[in-house]
């Protein structure tokens, strides 16, 4: 099984770290990995650059853009997507989403999908095979450096 922790990174920030988005990773992963004292400043971090999300408007969005998808239903701030060869599961809070799926890539793909169109802040994180990378590119560069 496959799981993702999503956050909404402040616009700033996300700007400031656009490319290196390795250094955003370490720091959520030090804090997922940290048992010590360490973890309350890492925690304090964390919500400095993250803003929260409002569960009820992502779920009116979901549920709208999902509502006719065969195999999706909701219950309990927890959305579930079962497509034929996978099935991932989105659990909402105002300071993250998990992501978790298994089989193929199809049913993560969707809800990929429909937050990148919701937010174009959102950072996502696999931390047991070191995966990470915004939803939405934050920047369209050029080849013509325009």
């Amino acid at each position: 099984m496959r799981e993702y922790y999503i956050y909404k990174i402040n616009e700033e920030v996300a700007s400031e770290f656009f490319s290196k988005e390795g250094k955003l990773f370490h720091l959520f992963l030090e804090e997922y990995k940290t048992f010590s004292a360490k973890k309350e400043i890492l925690l304090k971090q964390i919500h400095y650059i993250t803003s929260s999300i409002s569960c009820d408007s992502l779920e009116a969005f979901l549920i709208m853009m999902l509502k006719s998808t065969e195999g999706f239903t909701f219950e309990n701030h927890s959305f579930l997507l079962e497509c034929e060869k996978s099935s991932a599961r989105l659990h909402l809070s105002k300071h993250y989403l998990v992501l978790q799926s298994a089989g193929n890539y199809e049913a993560e793909t969707i809800f990929f999908e429909m937050l990148r169109k919701y937010e174009r802040c959102f950072f996502a994180m696999e931390f047991d095979y070191y995966r990470y990378g915004w939803l939405n590119p934050l920047r369209v560069t050029s080849v013509y450096g325009s």
